[in-house]
């Protein structure tokens, strides 16, 4: 194959892939490791990733460990590769978050829907039970993705900014707004803690957060940062995948972290939240298997800010 041969194939398998066709993908993957004398980085990562589908860890490993001798400098290889051995890291890099989005930003809703994940009506239904929809809220939807927070909370906000790591995913977000459905008044592309960590203190009343605890792991810094941007009585509307009870933060194979109820509880009173609320759901359906979910409403005490 030449290399525009081969780009073409790759190409390709990535699209079988995402349309669920993992026999026609992996068939491909392989004819490029044929034609590349097994050194196509790529194509041993999409017969990891497929292998994974298929729920054998083991062979995703090992094409997962040969993708990353090829290009050590992925970090997005190297998260898959911790994923699977068991190797619990702090969060999750940049270059895996961006290369796992924009990579599905145009299909995102569509394979959120078949999942039947229930992140943004969880935390929506928080809301409801405290707020009212009089458009006076300042609010921060970090890794607000292709949007979809944003129609469920736009009734209670004055104001209504998305932040999110992914180019791809952004402008997603920005065609609804151009559809003139209601949204954001103001997206950017922005890693999280930087971005809380840069701007001015006390200028939100509160910080929507759907699936972003899940690729961040470790969250000390980001509660550090929420209790200071937040306004007096500030809240965090966030899901969880609930993990096991003796274990704070565990990276899972799926690339995802769980954290634990306690750890949740423990960081919130260490930064003078209260927890109002929670509500326990799946937060999706994965092989017919369901996600354990929770979401919390934390209210930041008085005079913490």
């Amino acid at each position: 194959m030449t290399q525009d041969e081969i780009d073409a194939r790759m190409a390709e398998a990535w699209q079988r892939q995402s349309a669920g066709e993992t026999d026609a993908a992996m068939a491909i993957y392989r004819a490029v490791l044929v034609a590349t004398n097994d050194g196509h980085a790529g194509a041993q990562l999409g017969l990891g990733q497929c292998h994974l589908e298929r729920r054998e860890p083991d062979l995703a490993l090992r094409h997962l460990r040969a993708a990353q001798a090829l290009a050590p400098q992925s970090g997005a290889i190297a998260h898959l590769v911790d994923a699977l051995a068991g190797n619990t890291t702090d969060r999750a890099p940049d270059d895996y978050l961006r290369w796992v989005f924009d990579g599905h930003a145009e299909t995102f809703d569509r394979h959120l829907a078949a999942l039947k994940y229930r992140g943004p009506w969880m935390i929506r239904s928080l809301a409801e039970r405290a707020w009212q929809p009089d458009g006076r809220r300042a609010l921060l939807d970090i890794g607000c993705g292709t949007g979809l927070n944003g129609p469920l909370f736009r009734p209670y906000a004055r104001r209504l900014d998305g932040i999110d790591l992914a180019p791809a995913m952004l402008a997603q977000a920005a065609r609804r707004m151009a559809l003139g459905k209601p949204a954001y008044d103001r997206l950017a592309e922005a890693e999280i803690q930087q971005f809380l960590e840069n701007i001015p203190a006390q200028v939100y009343d509160a910080l929507l957060s759907t699936d972003v605890f899940i690729y961040i792991g470790r969250l000390e810094r980001f509660f550090t940062q929420a209790a200071r941007v937040l306004t007096p009585g500030g809240e965090i509307l966030a899901t969880i995948e609930r993990g096991l009870a003796d274990m704070p933060v565990q990276l899972m194979p799926t690339g995802r972290y769980r954290q634990s109820d306690a750890y949740i509880a423990g960081l919130a009173a260490a930064h003078g939240f209260q927890i109002a609320d929670t509500l326990e759901a799946p937060l999706r359906v994965e092989n017919g298997i369901e996600e354990p979910g929770r979401a919390y409403r934390l209210v930041l005490a008085a005079g913490q800010s």
